[in-house]
């Protein structure tokens, strides 16, 4: 959740964060890593070559292997640049189970991590997309227990003032009963039963978006093809990937 924005303002945070994914673009391309942009970034390339008129964010997915190949090289190569790699590695106290690049000198505050001491700059989302066995039982159980170790540890990490209503009220009652899991644990078993799977079984085709906070995020499932065969789509004034297997009309 953030404050509302002007049109001024939202335009000026598109073309912030145009410049995050040209720069995360070129480094994927350096490192031969294949991403394509996800949510309403990739609804918004298909539907208006460009950003949903309302949208403030960008989001791209990478399957695990690549997520973890990200972690280790992006850091320092945007040391001393613009740019700011956020994991938990780079940024003690941000938790969230997926990594920021964020822009220096700048400040995009989101409510639920307003009371944390971490780097608020404006940022893409990058996603690391996990497998997940074809046993639909286990591929759930999966989920299941990730999507619930997942709200322990938000309901410790965000700010729950800021929530209203039922949200708040689960929040404190999943703090609760995880109150005596630290922090630390709770993201390491989270990331845990994400990486169960491996990549290198071919027996396993299917992946998904565990951190998927939609409604029925259990329905982020994909064929592994998704992300390997890709196509460059024009977003804005620039062209990035997306999944060959999205239709454009």
């Amino acid at each position: 959740m953030k404050q509302q924005l002007t049109k001024q303002q939202l335009k000026k945070i598109q073309n912030l964060e145009l410049n995050v994914l040209k720069k995360f673009d070129s480094l994927c391309n350096k490192y031969n890593i294949p991403y394509t942009l996800a949510g309403g970034t990739l609804i918004g390339a298909i539907r208006h070559k460009g950003f949903i008129p309302w949208d403030d964010d960008i989001d791209v997915y990478v399957l695990r292997n690549d997520f973890e190949k990200i972690r280790k090289n992006f850091p320092k190569e945007l040391k001393n640049t613009d740019y700011f790699y956020q994991t938990n590695q780079t940024d003690q106290d941000y938790f969230y189970p997926f990594d920021k690049i964020r822009i220096n000198g700048t400040i995009f505050e989101e409510t639920f991590l307003s009371n944390h001491n971490i780097h608020q700059g404006v940022y893409i989302d990058i996603f690391p997309i996990d497998i997940i066995p074809d046993n639909k039982v286990l591929s759930t159980f999966q989920y299941l227990k990730y999507r619930v170790l997942r709200l322990a540890l938000m309901s410790k990490y965000i700010n729950i003032s800021a929530r209203n209503g039922k949200k708040k009220l689960f929040a404190y009652l999943i703090n609760f009963l995880f109150k005596e899991i630290s922090l630390k644990s709770l993201y390491s078993m989270s990331e845990k039963v994400a990486k169960k799977y491996d990549f290198d079984n071919n027996n396993y085709r299917r992946i998904r978006n565990l951190n998927s906070i939609g409604s029925d995020g259990i329905k982020e499932t994909y064929n592994i093809k998704c992300i390997q065969h890709l196509k460059k789509v024009q977003f804005e004034n620039c062209n990035f990937y997306i999944s060959s297997f999205v239709k454009l009309s």
